[in-house]
């Protein structure tokens, strides 16, 4: 059957060619009228028509002359039937410019017909209809989806309004359609067309459609859009039966859809808002206040659910980060340590407040809003919007975030898709599990400096600050026994997959005292040895620490310290494979500016091996440059000459590219340059691709350049990001690394990336798509 004009049925329907007389065309409107309503002031008929030139589509309210379109500005309101008017004149314009539209009815359709069918020629047909109205007793609008648009799950669903415009129905809603299905006459009909509709268009589909006088007429019968767990039950149900292939599947799956799928958080809370910060972590959660690691850890072991709040962590803090169910940092960032450590936790976690302040002395944090949260009080924590509630949510509280899981379906159709391999960040065996069990491809970055948060900062306190003798020789010593025993760990949960290992990398002040607090200790107690830890701490003290004394220059500053994380990495892994294991360390440098400081661990690392009875080559560890200041990517292409990997860290890279504070930036600056325009989002948030991304295409080329077979990498809080994702697979790295909860959706953004990649390789100009 041929598509039918817009709100029209089959026997409602005349087609005629477009060369039809004049008196044709006025017996076809007689037909359609016999009543001779067609304009009339009461209850006024009205046409559509289906021609040739509008591709598909059709032409409403056809015969609107003055007296009609007062009945319909009664009915529908001035601004539709205005709206109806001026269409039908712009119709008409667009065929005969400076044509005027005729009020007499029969005229206008005449004209409007003649003038759009002009250059029509052949066996083109036009169709004229009369078209059904809403109005009157047993009339009405209604919109019909095939399944329930929140789960997927089949059945007619929607709404219909009696008496009403589709118009009206969207902005005051309706009576639940499912019950009157089954007691209104033209319920059948209407659920035989949905049907008829989702099998048509191989997809749930939604069907708009009017009631007049108890007789139902479809208006229009589409895909319907579709997100999160729906999408994937549809997605599913189709891939299942072979109706999809894997590649089609995935590209009809964003990951946005798996995380709202899971979480559901993105719900709005009915609870008042007491202060606004960063979301940094996603989740929503709702515990009791607490203001120090101590509280949370005595608040958990008493079966309570703390919410930490913090000006900001620091290492010594990981019990109760780990105690809690939420995280809020007065300050900080997407890559501050508390929001790093609540990501790779699952918890949910606010940072950079806006409009709260933490009054550490009395243990309260104050609003703009006038509100006092003090200890005790239950609050929601919501990581997605960066909102912190009064009161606690309605229902059990959420455990914290884990890896949105995929679904089976899902899961299998990426097993066969190509795209940039995905590894997973882990510092601890249970992490590097936890991603392989996810379908990472080994891990990406293990931060060693990771290994000795809560209590064990003490001991890489102790090195930092010690002078050399006995001392410093038995803490090294104990550096080195932990890192063994952790490297141990991760490369044994990844055997036969490759795990990057980095060096230390702490900026200074996370492991040292802080600083005001040690003096007020000092000048209370006068001890002889508060006093050297002070003057310790002042001379290793830096205004900047970020880009002071860390990664590679710690080394450099350290080399003892440098020598024991390596000669823990070549032992683990040579211990490793004499138990039949297939370890595949990779050594990562931090903060490389310069190519010679690559020179320099390459050295200590052969010196490492030689002391241990073997090179590196048998060893089997590679060596690798961390590309995150902007002369290490301008000297890309001379670094690449030395390494046998690159990775690019985008945290710090984009702060030293924007030149700004990854801990300050996003509690001010940024949301105010996004307030006023300057910005549409946080560069920390979502890769800059403009400025880091040229940056990031250039690293690629010329490494590939010097170094065809060298192994191009990415670690960072944007790295998983979907769009990032796509755009380093095609440009050229082999693999992203991000935290366990990111696996999976990183994953299916890497496989979507090559599905549209591939679509691109074979419509290059977007032709046949």
């Amino acid at each position: 059957m041929d598509r039918l004009p817009v709100g029209s049925s089959a026997d409602s329907v005349l087609w005629l060619p477009v060369d039809a007389a004049d008196d044709t065309i006025h017996e076809a409107i007689v037909a359609l009228d016999p009543d001779r309503r067609l304009g009339s002031a009461k209850r006024p008929v009205f046409l559509t028509a289906w021609l040739p030139c509008l591709k598909g589509s059709c032409l409403s309210f056809l015969g609107l002359s003055p007296a009609s379109h007062q009945w319909l500005a009664g009915l529908a309101g001035d601004g539709f039937s205005a709206a109806r008017r001026a269409e039908l004149t712009a119709a008409l314009a667009v065929a005969d410019p400076g044509a005027a539209l005729p009020d007499d009815p029969h005229e206008q359709v005449t004209a409007l017909i003649r003038a759009l069918t002009r250059a029509e020629t052949g066996p083109a047909q036009f169709g004229l209809g009369r078209q059904p109205l809403w109005c009157g007793p047993d009339g009405g609008s209604g919109l019909a989806c095939s399944c329930d648009p929140s789960t997927g799950r089949p059945g007619v669903t929607g709404s219909f309004l009696a008496g009403g415009s589709g118009a009206q129905l969207l902005t005051a809603g309706g009576a639940d359609l499912a019950e009157l299905l089954d007691t209104q006459p033209w319920g059948p009909q209407v659920r035989e067309a949905v049907h008829t509709a989702e099998a048509e268009l191989d997809w749930p589909a939604r069907v708009e459609f009017l009631v007049e006088e108890g007789r139902p007429h479809i208006v229009t019968s589409t895909r319907a859009s579709l997100r999160g767990t729906a999408l994937l039950h549809a997605v599913g149900t189709r891939y299942e039966r072979g109706r999809l292939t894997p590649a089609q599947a995935v590209s009809l799956v964003e990951p946005r859809d798996v995380e709202q799928a899971r979480s559901g958080a993105a719900q709005s809370l009915d609870l008042p808002v007491a202060a606004r910060g960063l979301g940094v972590s996603p989740g929503i959660a709702s515990g009791a206040v607490v203001f120090s690691a101590t509280d949370a850890v005595a608040v958990q072991a008493n079966g309570g659910q703390p919410v930490l709040v913090l000006t900001e962590s620091r290492p010594e803090d990981l019990p109760g980060l780990l105690a809690a169910t939420a995280v809020v940092t007065e300050r900080g960032g997407q890559t501050s340590h508390a929001a790093v450590v609540a990501r790779g936790l699952g918890l949910p976690a606010v940072a950079a407040l806006i409009d709260g302040v933490l009054d550490a002395d009395a243990n309260v944090l104050r609003t703009t809003h006038g509100d006092t949260v003090r200890a005790g009080d239950v609050v929601t924590v919501d990581g997605h919007a960066g909102v912190i509630h009064l009161g606690g949510r309605t229902g059990p509280t959420a455990e914290r975030q884990a890896a949105p899981e995929l679904p089976g379906w899902l899961d299998e159709a990426l097993s066969g898709l190509p795209g940039i391999a995905v590894r997973v960040n882990a510092d601890t065996g249970a992490d590097a599990a936890a991603g392989r069990a996810l379908g990472a491809d080994g891990v990406g970055l293990c931060r060693l400096e990771h290994m000795f948060l809560g209590e064990r900062h003490q001991v890489l306190q102790r090195v930092l600050m010690a002078r050399p003798g006995p001392d410093m020789t038995e803490d090294l010593a104990t550096v080195h026994a932990l890192l063994r025993a952790e490297i141990t760990d991760v490369l044994a949960a990844m055997d036969g997959r490759p795990v990057t290992i980095r060096l230390l990398d702490p900026p200074r002040h996370e492991f040292l005292p802080d600083l005001t607090e040690l003096s007020l200790t000092t000048a209370a107690t006068g001890a002889p040895a508060d006093r050297d830890r002070l003057d310790i701490t002042r001379r290793l003290h830096e205004h900047n620490p970020m880009l002071g004394v860390r990664g590679v220059r710690m080394g450099v500053l350290l080399p003892a310290l440098t020598a024991v994380q390596i000669k823990a990495l070549v032992e683990a892994t040579l211990a490793l494979r004499r138990a039949g294991r297939d370890p595949r360390p990779e050594l990562l440098v931090p903060m490389v500016s310069a190519p010679a400081e690559l020179d320099f661990v390459r050295g200590m690392l052969d010196d490492v091996c030689a002391h241990l009875g073997t090179s590196r080559a048998q060893a089997g560890i590679s060596l690798g440059a961390m590309i995150e200041t902007p002369r290490a990517a301008l000297l890309a292409g001379s670094i690449a000459r030395r390494a046998d990997s690159l990775s690019l860290g985008t945290n710090d890279l984009t702060a030293l590219v924007w030149g700004l504070s990854r801990d300050d930036a996003e509690q001010h600056l940024l949301p105010a340059y996004q307030d006023v325009g300057l910005l549409v989002e946080s560069p920390f948030a979502r890769l800059d691709v403009e400025a880091v991304g040229t940056l990031a295409r250039q690293v690629a080329a010329e490494a590939r350049a010097v170094r065809p077979d060298i192994t191009l990498g990415v670690c960072g809080e944007q790295a998983a990001d979907a769009a990032a994702v796509r755009f380093f697979a095609e440009a050229g790295f082999d693999h992203v690394s991000c935290a366990p909860p990111r696996i999976p959706l990183a994953r299916l953004a890497a496989a979507r990336a090559a599905v549209a990649q591939g679509a691109a390789d074979v419509h290059p100009t977007g032709a046949g798509r």
